[in-house]
């Protein structure tokens, strides 16, 4: 980026923290390294899946909302809009829309208190919830397990069903999600860890296929990275998971769903459209230690190079630089 610069990034007056969190991590990270001078700012204009950042000659807006399909009209005149869940036909259509990249919920400290600062006491009362949910956020290093450490030879699944009003349109999410979980017990039987979140809905017709792991997300996340396998799906409307980056930032063979929302084909992971595929691909990498051992080391390069908050937010600045 040459010349330090001073960015500021504009948050939304009720900004959803968790899924802002990596890119002010990111931010803050690349100030911390003396890569740019950041100040940030807050905005009632601004929605809470909204970012923008200010370059001064430029903007850039980044939506990090879930509907592939939809703009947000906070963002329109923005010289540039990266957008975390976006088609191809939209990515073709007009220049200044650009694919945000791989997004999880993670913080740093630096982060953390940046935000406390930025928003103060009073909402930290005012949006209790919210500010709980942020502050159990694991760390970025929390994520992280190279390859070269030993992974169990064992496959995480973690789902979540959706209540009907949180779906309108993409009910049938919750039968896939059921349904693959089914064949992939019938066939690697206890080797499949995991299982449901224990939600109102999945306790009550469900409770055969609840999650054993832990529900917190701290204590979640150094169990989840364990496991050699990482099976991944389809979020709502298409929308490309946090488990993407996770699985990524743990080095782990992704086994995933393809979706509606673009997804480069760099992303070193396996890709399935059905149980069948999905089962094929499991057991691809449990049997061949050479193919899982050159697919853990691609997923930490990448995730080192692409996915890493500051590494991230780099490249992301860099590209509107050289536009």
């Amino acid at each position: 980026m040459g010349q330090k610069k001073t960015i500021s990034c504009i948050l939304g007056a009720d900004a959803d923290l968790f899924h802002i969190a990596n890119t002010v991590t990111g931010l803050c990270e690349l100030e911390a390294n003396g890569l740019i001078k950041l100040r940030l700012r807050r905005s009632s204009e601004i929605g809470e899946h909204a970012i923008v950042l200010d370059l001064g000659t430029r903007t850039a807006g980044i939506d990090l909302w879930d509907h592939s399909d939809r703009i947000l009209p906070e963002l329109q005149g923005c010289d540039f809009y990266f957008k975390r869940c976006v088609r191809e036909e939209n990515l073709n259509s007009e220049d200044r829309i650009r694919l945000f990249g791989l997004n999880y919920a993670c913080r740093s400290w630096k982060a953390t208190v940046s935000l406390l600062s930025l928003f103060g006491p009073t909402d930290v009362v005012r949006r209790r919830a919210a500010w709980k949910k942020f502050l159990l956020v694991p760390l970025v290093g929390e994520f992280e397990r190279r390859p070269t450490e030993p992974a169990s030879p064992t496959i995480l699944f973690q789902a979540r069903l959706w209540e009907p009003y949180d779906c309108p349109g993409d009910e049938q999410v919750n039968e896939e999600r059921i349904g693959l979980l089914l064949a992939l017990r019938a066939e690697f039987k206890d080797r499949v860890v995991g299982g449901l979140v224990p939600s109102i809905l999945a306790q009550k017709h469900y409770r055969d296929l609840l999650t054993t792991l832990p529900p917190r997300q701290g204590k979640y996340v150094r169990r989840a990275r364990e496991h050699l396998i990482s099976i991944g799906f389809r979020g709502l409307f298409g929308s490309l998971g946090f488990k993407l980056a996770e699985s990524l930032a743990a080095s782990q063979c992704l086994i995933y769903e393809s979706a509606a929302s673009y997804l480069p084909p760099d992303v070193p992971l396996a890709r399935y459209r059905n149980a069948h595929e999905c089962i094929s691909a499991c057991d691809r990498y449990l049997s061949r230690p050479e193919d899982a051992k050159q697919l853990r080391s691609l997923a930490w390069e990448y995730y080192q190079s692409a996915v890493e908050p500051g590494a991230h937010m780099e490249t992301l600045l860099h590209s509107i630089a050289d536009a």
